[in-house]
């Protein structure tokens, strides 16, 4: 009978222990959506975020990505086997159509996803960028020209190289521009035409000729769409790599971009001259996109110590909030034996440097703020840990000495590549570059798709010494 008894307790203690594992590590839905992402499972991406309540930043990016994809492999069906699938999807994801092009019209989806990343954000301007090159083609127009106009106001130095292929590839399908918009066009390809790494590099022409042919393709064999008058401003797109010589002179032909007309064609070399932008002009547009950096701050001022702080999840034990020259702050321990448990929080969007707030409290040792892991979820690798002592700081057990301390101090963590490729971080206090050349505790390399995740380390038995963190502020 006693046996019979222990057997049964054994029983249930093990199925509770197996149910705790499964729920610890069961793929969370973030995990899945990233993984049949990589694999190309599009619809099952676009379903698996259409259920969720609250799809984080990656999840809609990822979502919005999968439906232009799979919206793109229906060109590969007929038109009768086009409509059939984009019914069929329809129906299942409930997210609507519209019908592009002539006749029946290729079904075009309502990017739904795109729709709720926040606007100015990386994410929404990656995205979008890979709608505007991916279904430049195929696009309903009026959708085309509203993602035109939105990529035509965003800082082109967020994605680098990429923002001028994108751009070249849109201008190419001819959209009607209003009078701002065409200033718009002309400032941002004035401002291309002088950064080295944009395919419009040097690009900026002038028309020299007295109502010169634009024409539909390279050759005077192909008809004329235009009239240029003299002295207006052309964007080369692209160049017919072969010679010809006309009228006595020698040359080739380009395909340029007109924004005062909102249009492209073909002109003879010959009949253009470069027209560098200003270089006071793209100096200014330099320093007012390099200065509208955006930030996301994480305090503790609303948080209520029985319970983790905000977006943060894991195995909370509770600890104090603590008040410092007007600063609300979680206190965090040093722990006795050495073992932690995490509470994390994912962080929305690739930063530039993370700047934190953080005082050591009491004690001599060091404790540690926070623990950043790169990777994707489901994935992470161990990147860089900060320890802070009261006359010290360290990360991943480098160490820059501070000098004597007790008050709020401010530092800042910024991640880099390599030669190689591989993740180097650069600590600063305040504005002092204190280490750099670090790597992190598992290799990796930073990418666009990489993704971080900060963890506060609580202990299950405390020491003595003990720390207030007070905000991570990440700079995009």
């Amino acid at each position: 009978m006693k046996r019979g008894f222990f057997l049964s307790l054994f029983g249930i203690a093990v199925l509770i222990l197996l149910i705790v594992l499964a729920w610890k590590f069961w793929p969370k839905p973030s995990d899945t959506i990233y993984e049949n992402f990589k694999k190309g499972k599009w619809e099952k991406v676009v379903r698996s975020v259409g259920t969720l309540s609250e799809p984080s930043p990656y999840d809609l990016f990822y979502a919005s990505q999968s439906l232009v994809s799979f919206n793109a492999d229906l060109k590969k069906l007929d038109p009768a086997e086009q409509n059939k699938e984009a019914t069929r999807f329809s129906n299942i994801t409930k997210i609507g159509f519209l019908s592009a092009g002539e006749g029946a019209g290729f079904p075009v989806f309502e990017d739904v996803f795109l729709a709720r990343l926040p606007r100015g954000g990386f994410l929404r301007e990656k995205a979008l960028a890979f709608r505007l090159e991916s279904a430049s083609d195929w696009e309903e127009e009026s959708n085309f020209l509203k993602y035109l106009k939105e990529f035509l106001k965003s800082d082109p130095l967020v994605l680098g190289a990429k923002y001028s292929v994108v751009l070249r590839k849109s201008l190419k399908r001819e959209v009607p521009l209003t009078e701002s918009d065409k200033r718009e066009a002309q400032e941002r390809l004035g401002f291309l035409s002088s950064q080295e790494d944009s395919v419009f590099y040097t690009g900026r022409l002038k028309n020299t000729g007295e109502n010169t042919n634009l024409r539909t393709g390279p050759g005077t064999e192909n008809p004329g769409r235009a009239r240029l008058k003299k002295n207006l401003t052309l964007y080369v797109l692209d160049r017919d790599p072969r010679s010809e010589t006309i009228g006595g002179k020698k040359g080739n032909w380009l395909q340029v971009y007109v924004p005062e007309l909102s249009i492209t064609g073909w002109i003879f070399s010959t009949f253009t001259t470069e027209d560098p932008y200003p270089s006071e002009k793209a100096e200014t547009m330099l320093a007012k996109f390099s200065e509208s950096e955006k930030s996301t701050a994480w305090d503790f001022a609303f948080w209520e110590p029985n319970k983790p702080p905000p977006g943060f999840h894991g195995e909370y034990l509770k600890t104090d909030k603590i008040a410092l020259d007007g600063d609300y702050g979680i206190v965090l321990y040093r722990s006795q034996n050495g073992k932690y448990t995490e509470i994390c929080r994912l962080v929305e969007e690739p930063f530039r440097y993370l700047e934190f707030v953080s005082a050591s409290l009491s004690g001599e040792e060091p404790i540690p703020i926070f623990r950043l892991y790169a990777g994707q979820p489901g994935s992470w690798k161990s990147g860089f840990q900060i320890d802070l002592e009261r006359d010290s700081i360290s990360i991943n057990r480098n160490r820059y000495v501070t000098g004597n301390s007790s008050g709020k101090r401010r530092f800042r963590i910024a991640i880099s590549s390599s030669n190689s490729g591989a993740a180097l971080a650069s600590l600063l206090v305040g504005e002092t570059v204190a280490l750099q050349g670090i790597h992190p505790e598992e290799d990796f390399t930073p990418e666009e798709e990489t993704r971080y995740k900060l963890c506060l380390l609580q202990p299950e038995k405390r020491s003595d010494s003990n720390l207030a963190a007070f905000r991570f502020e990440f700079h995009f």
